[in-house]
C-alpha cells in the first residue's frame, strides 16, 4: 500500500509550529457537569435542593418539570432519534439484519 505524501507550505508549517497562547488555561479550566435527580415525593423537593446546594462545588440547583412521555417522544423526533419503517422487514433491513 502506497503512502500518501502531503506537501505543506512554509506558511502552513509556521502556523502549526506556533504555540497556542491559551493552551495552559484550556488544560486547567474545569468543565462543568450536570446531574439529574428524580424524586418520587415532591414534598421533599425543598429539603433536597437545600441539601444539595450545601455540597462544596455545587454552583446552582434548579427545578425543571418532568417531561411526559409524549413530550419525550416529540423531543426524540425533533432530535432525529426516530426511524420510520414501513413494516418489520423494513425495520430489520435498516438494522442490517
Amino acid at each position: 500500500m502506497a503512502k500518501k505524501r502531503y506537501i505543506i507550505s512554509d506558511e502552513e508549517q509556521q502556523k502549526v509550529s506556533e504555540p497556542v497562547a491559551d493552551y495552559a488555561s484550556a488544560m486547567t479550566t474545569p468543565i462543568p457537569a450536570q446531574i439529574t435527580v428524580n424524586i418520587e415525593d415532591a414534598s421533599m423537593l425543598k429539603e433536597i435542593k437545600r441539601a444539595i446546594s450545601m455540597i462544596r462545588g455545587v454552583v446552582s440547583v434548579e427545578k425543571s418539570p418532568a417531561m411526559k412521555s409524549y413530550e419525550r417522544a416529540r423531543a426524540d423526533v425533533k432530535a432525529g432519534r426516530v426511524v420510520e419503517c414501513m413494516d418489520k422487514e423494513d425495520f430489520f433491513a435498516k438494522l442490517g439484519l
